[in-house]
């Protein structure tokens, strides 16, 4: 028979290997962070016409491919925690848009000022404004500053389930940003889902692993199909993000020109986008090579 002192030991150590351990997911970047970047994203816009009385369909297609390898130096960030200045050290890039390779111009080790405010971004190079082709490949690498985080889906912090288990995420945000677009659904709508896949390795950092899921039921006029896999190290925002998005958006104008009345638009947009965000103390010096501004080959996949 167990001595009193003997039950009071083995209860506390049941309680510290059953303990669920708690994660947060919020990560605000902060001024002075910096970062070694790596982003390859393939992304295109598809816009279908049909007017009234035509059988054929119009339609016009957008892509943008961009690779990006650098660093980062956070200015200054949002409210959310996003950056909405930085300086970007472009160590390599590459990128077509509609099928035609972009031409950067730029040699290796050239520095970006960005700013991604949502009312005015741009791209400079020693205050010069980039080339429009250019700006918009950079666009597809970085995007204007959100206002979400992704504690507004997850929850703040989460005691974290068994490996293959998960949650259901909060839809609030995602929904009121939908609605900003005009498109008006509810949590009904939709089957989502997140999942904890799990400790990983991530660059020596020992990291979690999760997935997140949102999908819609085959609406009719609205189809949306969003994955995200994302690794958080102890600290700072994701290490790895792999996102996976397909959005289809279907009308039918009303209008009071009579070409336009009844117009049947269907807008299709896919998004497939790894980034890799590794934080580092400072921006290391440029490592010299063999020659001068060596050429080097990117090859987009």
């Amino acid at each position: 028979m167990k001595t009193l002192p003997g039950i009071i030991a083995f209860l506390c150590w049941t309680a510290v290997l059953t303990a669920a351990e708690n994660v947060s997911f919020v990560r605000p970047v902060v001024p002075g962070s910096c970062f070694q970047c790596r982003i390859q994203t393939v992304q295109s816009a598809r816009y279908s016409f049909r007017f009234p009385g035509q059988e054929d369909t119009v339609v016009k297609q957008d892509t943008v491919r961009a690779e990006f390898r650098g660093f980062l130096a956070v200015q200054k960030v949002n409210a959310a925690g996003n950056p909405v200045r930085m300086r970007i050290r472009v160590d390599r890039i590459a990128g077509m848009l509609n099928g035609k390779k972009v031409q950067t111009g730029f040699s290796e080790g050239t520095w970006l000022d960005a700013d991604l405010s949502a009312e005015k971004v741009s791209f400079t190079v020693n205050g010069e404004k980039t080339a429009p082709e250019l700006t918009a490949l950079l666009l597809a690498l970085f995007p204007a500053a959100s206002n979400s985080r992704l504690a507004d889906l997850t929850g703040n912090v989460r005691s974290l389930p068994a490996p293959g288990e998960g949650w259901q995420p909060d839809l609030t945000a995602f929904l009121k940003m939908l609605g900003e677009r005009q498109i008006q659904l509810s949590p009904a709508d939709f089957k989502s889902g997140i999942t904890y896949f799990g400790k990983e390795k991530m660059d020596r950092k020992d990291c979690r692993k999760f997935g997140l899921r949102i999908e819609t039921a085959r609406l009719a006029d609205y189809d949306c199909r969003f994955n995200l896999m994302f690794w958080l190290a102890p600290e700072g925002p994701p290490v790895r993000m792999e996102r996976n998005v397909t959005e289809v958006i279907r009308r039918v104008l009303r209008s009071d020109q009579p070409f336009a009345a009844g117009t049947q638009v269907e807008l299709v947009q896919e998004d497939r986008t790894e980034q890799f965000l590794f934080p580092v103390s400072k921006i290391p010096a440029l490592k010299t090579r063999g020659k001068k501004d060596a050429p080097w080959n990117l090859l987009l996949r």
